[in-house]
């Protein structure tokens, strides 16, 4: 894939790509504090100010302004603040985390970083379903509103407020790249024309955006290095691989890991997708273990239980295996969790191309990404949806 993070020195070279700083969990989250450097694969003769490039652009408001709807869309028209320029060697990376105008700056590079990782699965660029009236994103950094929201030809970013503590999402990548998402789904499906009452187009959108972001913060080797050594290689701990849009250090919107079966769920959009994702969490996981296995780094048994039904003796044999592998391979461990990463992301992307957004039901969903996965990919996923009941069982 071509995502580019290294922090040597710049070799000067303005194609290698473009630094910039990104908070892979929002800030207020223990071991989340500092950013990290990222290149962006976009060279920086490409990046103008704003920051903008031929596919986005940042607009930040210097007033509060109205939230965009069905009479109130792009472009934004009032006084904007300065666009935020880049330092001297054109990088972005100079801006102090804690500056207004970094809220601008790390939006637009959590919209690239997305679109990067996202592109890449799909083996092509992604074109804007509204790019027929506006040919980019407008990306807006700052609204006062407690919510965010992506729409046709935006993503405005607003704020939560936990305790009388505002938190801009603009610092969340989760949130962003849940909406980033939507986006991505929506230019690939292209839009429904008609919807019916029990069709489920809205409910796998949730459900592929929280994807995005579950498999989007994986794409952070500094993120996934902490991941495995707080859980020591044991993904079925509690942890933030599995929260998503955080509003506070206790609090999470969603979870990935869950036990919900489409027979247990309402109608409600993001209830009802909630089996999806799970399948999805599950089969990482599975594939990681089979890696695990494969490698000595993981007792065979592990592939013989059913892990959601695991007795508490049974966890902590696994558990203590697992911590003991890890502390003399690490590396194998990382290895088998980003190829599990790229497996299932690559099989959710391809899988879009070959929905009806018109009559889209989760079950056909869940058959298109079985169908575009390799492998044991593919068997472990078709035995995840089976498990949720979103498809039947063979």
């Amino acid at each position: 894939m071509r995502l580019i993070r290294d922090e040597a020195p710049d070799s000067g070279n303005a194609r290698v790509g473009t630094r910039f700083w990104i908070y892979p969990q929002p800030p207020f989250i223990p071991g989340y504090e500092q950013p990290d450097r990222v290149w962006l694969s976009i060279a920086r003769d490409e990046i103008g100010e704003g920051p903008s490039d031929l596919s986005m652009y940042v607009a930040d408001p210097l007033y509060d302004k109205q939230p965009y709807g069905f009479a109130n869309l792009p472009p934004f028209g009032g006084a904007k603040r300065a666009p935020v320029r880049p330092g001297p060697d054109r990088h972005f990376d100079n801006i102090d985390p804690t500056s207004r105008p970094f809220l601008a700056v790390h939006a637009y590079a959590c919209v690239r970083f997305v679109l990067d990782i996202w592109q890449s699965y799909l083996g092509q660029r992604v074109h804007w379903f509204f790019d027929q009236t506006f040919p980019r994103l407008e990306i807006v950094p700052f609204v006062d509103w407690d919510n965010a929201q992506a729409g046709y030809g935006f993503l405005e970013l607003g704020r939560s407020d936990v305790d009388g503590i505002l938190r801009p999402y603009a610092l969340n990548f989760d949130t962003i790249a849940h909406e980033v998402g939507h986006l991505v789904m929506l230019s690939e499906t292209g839009v429904p024309t008609v919807t019916s009452p029990d069709g489920d187009f809205f409910s796998f959108s949730e459900a592929f955006s929280d994807c995005v972001s579950l498999i989007s913060f994986l794409h952070f080797d500094s993120a996934i290095d902490r991941l495995l050594r707080r859980t020591r290689g044991n993904l079925l701990l509690y942890n933030e691989l599995n929260r998503f849009a955080e509003t506070s250090p206790e609090t999470q919107i969603r979870l990935a890991t869950n036990f919900r079966r489409m027979s247990a769920v309402t109608r409600e959009v993001h209830d009802r997708a909630l089996p999806f994702v799970g399948a999805i969490f599950d089969s990482i996981v599975a594939l990681y273990h089979r890696d695990l296995v494969a490698n000595g780094c993981a007792d065979r048994r592990l592939l013989d239980v059913d892990l959601r039904e695991l007795a508490q003796d049974e966890f902590d044999t696994f558990r203590q295996a697992t911590a003991e592998a890890f502390s003399t391979k690490p590396l194998y461990f990382k290895l088998a969790l980003t190829a599990a990463r790229d497996a299932v992301g690559a099989a959710l992307a391809t899988a879009l191309k070959t929905l009806d957004p018109n009559t889209l039901r989760l079950e056909e969903a869940a058959n298109a990404v079985t169908a575009a996965a390799q492998g044991t990919a593919a068997e472990l996923l078709e035995e995840n949806f089976a498990w949720r009941e979103i498809i039947a069982s063979r």
